[in-house]
């Protein structure tokens, strides 16, 4: 008796931590993970920096049926409105990470509320010239299964019934940056606008240049003429990444109420994601 009790509470137990931990980690997806359709990838992009020679990545099935990704490599240039499209040959002064990284597995089943881990290596690098190498981790759904414990239905053969199977992909940058980064960036050609619906938008440039891309948060504080502050725009990881030396921003604004746009100031700054360290900052008086 005991030992069939001590067997059950190991399987309690056994349960209860998958599921806190399933849990956990969803949790954290929220502000720090890419979701597309049914699968939620933590952490949103890998960068190698000669720290590291493996690191992973979390894989979590938050839909009802289970599902198949194949894993591979693709490669993107960014145009200047951050646009990504697919290239087969490096832009100049754009250098591929695919050569220099191995993946495994390359094939995930992930069942409903389900997770798993990848690894990525980085092999090879002694002989490569300080810079940047990127390359894009893409995970493509190949496969869509009957929700698990679902039974088969009969068939009516005078009914016509189509299910459509959405197949999809999503990707996360994969960086391995050799030596030291010379990149400067700035912030220019801010303008106020607002449409015919009254909304309020801040357009911007991010320019970049140096060896390396840069990828940070960009806040935008309206400081009014009594001194007060409010942060009135918020976006997180936004990247502009070599060769690219430009990329166009339109913002939307957040209102306060009470508070009229129309004396005072502008501050955009764009920090490095998670460090928070300022790396470019414009003002723009109203």
């Amino acid at each position: 008796m005991d030992i069939d009790l001590k067997k059950e509470n190991c399987s309690v137990n056994i349960n209860l931590f998958r599921w806190l931990f399933f849990m956990v980690i969803s949790i954290s997806f929220i502000n720090s993970s890419l979701a597309q359709g049914d699968l939620v990838i933590f952490p949103k992009r890998i960068v190698f920096d000669g720290k590291k020679k493996v690191e992973q990545l979390n894989l979590a099935n938050i839909g009802k049926d289970s599902a198949v990704y194949n894993v591979s490599f693709i490669e993107y240039r960014m145009n200047e409105l951050g646009e990504f499209e697919v290239i087969t040959e490096p832009d100049p002064g754009q250098h591929f990470a695919t050569p220099n990284l191995r993946i495994y597995p390359r094939q995930v089943t992930l069942a409903p509320n389900e997770s798993q881990t990848i690894k990525i290596q980085v092999t090879n690098t002694n002989n490569l010239e300080d810079g940047e190498y990127r390359s894009h981790l893409y995970f493509r759904a190949i496969k869509n299964n009957t929700p698990l414990g679902q039974e088969n239905k009969t068939i009516d053969s005078l009914a016509i019934s189509i299910k459509l199977k959405v197949v999809y992909g999503i990707s996360i940058a994969t960086i391995i940056n050799k030596g030291i980064s010379n990149t400067v960036t700035s912030i220019s050609g801010l303008a106020y606008e607002k449409d015919i619906n009254s909304r309020s938008f801040l357009n911007f440039e991010i320019n970049r240049k140096g060896n390396m891309s840069v990828y940070g948060d960009i806040t935008i504080n309206y400081i009014s003429k009594e001194n007060i502050l409010y942060e009135v725009g918020k976006v997180r990881g936004l990247a502009v990444y070599a060769p690219g030396t430009i990329r166009k921003i339109k913002m939307p604004l957040q209102n306060p109420v009470g508070v009229n746009f129309s004396d005072g100031k502008y501050v955009v700054i764009y920090t490095l994601n998670k460090t928070e360290k300022v790396i470019a900052e414009a003002e723009l008086e109203i």
